[in-house]
């Protein structure tokens, strides 16, 4: 590997090694999130279900306090 940057400054193997590593920890990332919304957004309609239905609840267990 050379040791000087094609564009402008002067860069150690060690620095481009580490370099690689955070490029390849940050794809590995990425795709971590990716599957983390793709899950949320199969949940977040559940959650959305669960709220209504908690509402409901709540409203008959009301009508049912009533005298």
């Amino acid at each position: 590997m050379s040791k000087e940057c094609t564009t402008h400054h002067h860069a150690c193997d060690c620095r481009e090694e580490k370099f690689k590593q955070l490029e390849q920890e940050n794809a590995a990332l990425r795709a971590a999130l990716t599957g983390m919304v793709r899950e949320f957004d199969f949940i977040k309609p559940l959650q959305q279900e669960k709220v209504v239905l908690e509402k409901a609840r709540a409203a008959l267990a009301r009508k049912e306090a009533q005298p």
